[in-house]
């Protein structure tokens, strides 16, 4: 049965992430309508107006928009399916099943791998930013970093933290980041608050933008989440989490069997990027033309700090 990873946080692994809310009450109803609409126009808010037009975001926004998209239509299709007045509610659950397999479903796993592709590289952007290695075949800087360990060690816990925290030269960077962590006498948590630092001294843009990518990732993720919530209630799965699972996994197989064939959607697809220039002003389509062909919106550089 397919498993679906959740992206808040990257590291947690849960099924289709179903919120408490959705698995309350085995009779909780489906809420169609304003309820769902004023949660996702609530999300919709924490979009930044540069982010929305901005060639890096706007295809997370174009994400958040899809799923929007998919609640409104599986709002449409309910209210539609009662207002026959001509099945049961097991009925009507079955319908809105065989609707959702085949009408929603397929679109959200299309969604959702987008977002795991695009977090995949936008972890590697942050990764990609290094400290710069030595040259190996410095002699006289090789011992000169040998020294710089040697005297690091000889300080208090708290001395050595102030010296490298302050304002380190790059002859000390050097020293302490090409050896482990006991030959210049710190630990892990120094050694990633050091590097950190320096990074973001050394490239406060690329950390800017790799945190609004993150920040519009969270926020389409949000509005997946909250479609399944809505799927598992206009689907009669409410209060069955493990039904809903399998439920879900079976509607999700056909895609989940094309990445696994051909691989994980790219992050931006060229459909996404013709929906960028779309949606953008016309005044911007240019510069974004330029900046596509000459791979400015491509990931991934290494690039040290």
């Amino acid at each position: 049965m397919t498993t679906w990873r959740t992206l808040l946080p990257a590291s947690s692994t849960l099924r289709w992430s179903p919120t408490a809310a959705a698995t309350k009450s085995k009779s909780a109803a489906f809420t169609e309508g304003a309820l769902p609409m004023t949660l996702l126009k609530t999300l919709e808010q924490r979009f930044k107006s540069p982010q929305i037009t901005s060639p890096l975001t706007m295809p997370y926004y174009l994400t958040f928009n899809e799923a929007a998209s998919l609640v409104e239509k599986l709002g449409a299709k309910h209210r539609e399916v009662q207002a026959k007045g001509t099945l049961s509610q097991k009925g009507i659950d079955e319908a809105m099943r065989e609707f959702a397999t085949k009408e929603i479903v397929p679109s959200l796993a299309r969604a959702r791998g987008k977002l795991e592709a695009s977090t995949e590289a936008v972890d590697a952007k942050r990764q990609a930013l290094t400290i710069p290695k030595p040259d190996k075949s410095d002699i006289a800087g090789a011992l000169l970093r040998q020294e710089l360990r040697t005297y690091l060690r000889s300080m208090s816990r708290g001395d050595r933290a102030d010296l490298l925290l302050r304002d380190p030269d790059a002859a000390t960077i050097a020293a302490v980041f090409e050896a482990p962590n006991h030959l210049s006498g710190i630990d892990d948590k120094l050694r990633t608050e050091l590097e950190a630092r320096i990074v973001a001294a050394s490239h406060p843009q690329k950390l800017a933008q790799i945190e609004e990518e993150r920040d519009c990732i969270q926020i389409a993720q949000l509005a997946i989440n909250h479609a399944v919530d809505e799927i598992q209630k206009a689907t009669g799965f409410a209060g069955s989490r493990l039904a809903f699972d399998k439920f879900m996994g079976e509607a999700s197989a056909p895609i989940e069997a094309e990445f696994a064939k051909k691989g994980q959607p790219a992050a931006r697809t060229v459909e996404d990027m013709v929906a960028v220039y779309r949606a953008m002003p016309k005044a911007d389509q240019n510069a974004f033309i330029n900046r596509y062909f000459d791979g400015e919106l491509d990931p991934v550089k290494q690039e040290a700090a």
